[in-house]
């Protein structure tokens, strides 16, 4: 065999060699990232409720509306608050009457002479006619539902005439800076364990824009030997922004998140492994 011969097989041996290393190492790559199987932006929703029953009569605030903590949203006439209100003065009322006797019956008793008790005498006069003076008084039935949060009107599920019970709720308000994205991947067990907090995020959203985060929250459920991924994905770009439009709670996007790096080895020590799982060893 002559060396121009011997060259030949051997580099032919080691481009072939070379060629089953690189499709090897192709065949066992890890991915470097995963795409969610769903994903939707979502917000802290803050129910807006009533203490009182009745009939709404005014609305002050549309679906879409900016509110901030303390601004009226509804007005409702309800029976039962002009009851309450009734209620407590005739109790601030009696306790006022009961006070003033005995008060007057303490200046009797404490009285030495007929000259001291007379003053007492005028005083309870006067208190009983300022007493029904105030029964008189008038309580309106206007019951007002305000905001307990900064945040956008999300829904309105009664219109004005409509009724609500008591503890009903009038409206649903997105609080403001609370939106993110809620996403779940379906992961082999293996590469879910390279799922990490604080992973970067790229977030496409429906005009085909890309955001970035990170997530902050991971839960996981096992369906058919996969690992399911329920992750939270926060944004300052989705935070800070209007919940209308393509960033409105329900829009649904696409999240890719970057996965571990545990080297360019990773694959071929996977794919060892579990050779040497399946052979017992």
């Amino acid at each position: 065999m002559t060396w121009a011969t011997r060259f030949k097989l051997f580099f032919g041996t080691l481009g072939v060699l070379v060629i089953i290393a690189a499709l090897t190492f192709v065949y066992t790559e890890r991915e470097s990232s995963a795409t969610s199987q769903s994903a939707t932006i979502t917000a802290t929703e803050l129910p807006i409720g009533t203490d009182y029953a009745g009939k709404i009569v005014e609305q002050h605030v549309e679906e879409g509306a900016h509110v901030a903590e303390g601004d009226v949203l509804f007005t409702i006439d309800s029976l039962a608050r002009q009851q309450d209100l009734e209620r407590e003065a005739e109790a601030e009322e009696r306790e006022a009457k009961a006070d003033a006797q005995e008060a007057e019956a303490a200046d009797v008793a404490n009285a030495s002479s007929p000259e001291a008790a007379a003053p007492a005498t005028a005083s309870s006069s006067s208190s009983d006619e300022e007493s029904s003076d105030g029964g008189d008084e008038e309580f309106s039935p206007l019951w007002t539902v305000t905001a307990s949060a900064y945040g956008t009107v999300a829904e309105v599920p009664t219109a004005v005439g409509g009724y609500v019970p008591a503890g009903g709720i009038v409206a649903q308000v997105y609080e403001e800076g609370s939106l993110y994205i809620s996403a779940d991947f379906v992961l082999t067990p293996r590469d879910f364990d390279r799922l990490q907090l604080g992973a970067p995020v790229e977030v496409r959203l429906p005009d085909r824009s890309i955001v970035v985060g990170s997530i902050e929250e991971i839960e996981v459920a096992t369906e058919e030997g996969a690992a399911r991924a329920f992750v939270r994905v926060d944004s300052d770009e989705i935070t800070d922004s209007d919940p209308a439009g393509l960033t409105a709670p329900g829009t649904p996007v696409t999240a890719t998140v970057d996965l571990r790096d545990d080297g360019p080895l990773a694959g071929l020590r996977d794919a060892a492994t579990d050779f040497l799982e399946q052979i017992g060893l």
